[in-house]
C-alpha cells in the first residue's frame, strides 16, 4: 500500500518539480495570481497537476507553444523513483527523508541542465532539510551531516580550483562554484558514512555519459557541459541503495 501510495505522490510530485525548475530556469513568477502574472509566464493552478494539468495546460501560458514532451517522462520517472524509494525503505522517518531530499536534488539538476546555474535559494532548502532530519539521530548525527557537508564542499573546492588552473578559463572549468555547494549539500543529506560513495557515484556517472557522447562526437571536447545533474543523480542513487 506504500509503495502504490508513493508513486501517486511521486507523480503529483514529479510536475510540481518540473513546473518549479522551469520557471526557476526563465526567472518566472511561480503561480499566476493576475491575467499579468500569466502573461509573464506564471502558472495557473490547473498546470500543477501532472500530464500537463491532466491535459488541460499543454501549452505554455506565456507564449502559447506546446510544453515539453518530456515532462510527463520526467513525472513517471519521480513517481517510479518514489516508489522504489518506497520499496527499499518500506516508511518511516527514512523514507520521508529521502522523499524530501530528492525534491532540491530533482530541481537543481533540472535548472542545471536547462541552464548551468545552481540557484543558492535551493542549496539553502536542501541543506536546511538535510540537517533538520539529521537531528533526528541526536547531536551526534547533526554534527555528522555538518562535518559530511563541509568535507564534501572543500574536496570540490579543491577540484574548482584544479579545473580552473589546467583550463585556464573558469567558463571552460566543467566545475562551478555552483558544484562546490551541491556537493556541501549532498554531504548535508547522505551523511558521513555515504558522501564519499554519493559524489563518487556521480562521478562516475558523468564521466561515463560524458565520456559516450565525446567518442559518439555528440559533444566537443571544448563544449561545456552541466555537471550538477550527474552528482543529483549519484546522490538520489545512494539514498535508496544505501
Amino acid at each position: 500500500m506504500i509503495v502504490v501510495l508513493c508513486t501517486l505522490i511521486g507523480w503529483f510530485a514529479g510536475a510540481v518539480v518540473w513546473n518549479v525548475a522551469r520557471n526557476q530556469a526563465t526567472r518566472r513568477p511561480l503561480f499566476a495570481g493576475a491575467a499579468s502574472d500569466t502573461a509573464a509566464g506564471g502558472l495557473p493552478p490547473i498546470a500543477w497537476l501532472p500530464l500537463f494539468g491532466l491535459l488541460q495546460a499543454r501549452a505554455d501560458p506565456s507564449t502559447g507553444r506546446p510544453q515539453s514532451r518530456w515532462r510527463p517522462l520526467f513525472e513517471v520517472a519521480v513517481a517510479l523513483y518514489f516508489a522504489i524509494a518506497a520499496a527499499q525503505l518500506g516508511g518511516g522517518v527514512e523514507l520521508a527523508a529521502v522523499l524530501m531530499f530528492s525534491l532540491p536534488l530533482l530541481v537543481i539538476g533540472l535548472v542545471d541542465y536547462w541552464t548551468r546555474l545552481i540557484h543558492s535559494v535551493v542549496i539553502l532548502a536542501g541543506i536546511g532539510v538535510g540537517l533538520l532530519f539529521a537531528l533526528q539521530d541526536g547531536p551526534r548525527g547533526l554534527a555528522e551531516s555538518a562535518l559530511a557537508m563541509v568535507l564534501a564542499a572543500l574536496a570540490f573546492s579543491l577540484f574548482f580550483v584544479a579545473a580552473i588552473v589546467i583550463y585556464k578559463n573558469p567558463k571552460a572549468s566543467p566545475f562551478g562554484l555552483g558544484d562546490v555547494y551541491l556537493a556541501g549539500m549532498i554531504g548535508a543529506m547522505v551523511g558521513l558514512d555515504d558522501v564519499v560513495r554519493a559524489l563518487f557515484l556521480g562521478m562516475v556517472i558523468a564521466g561515463v555519459v560524458l565520456g559516450g557522447l565525446l567518442v559518439a562526437k555528440v559533444l566537443d571536447r571544448k563544449q561545456t557541459v552541466a555537471y550538477g545533474p550527474y552528482l543529483c543523480l549519484g546522490a538520489l542513487l545512494t539514498l535508496v541503495l544505501s
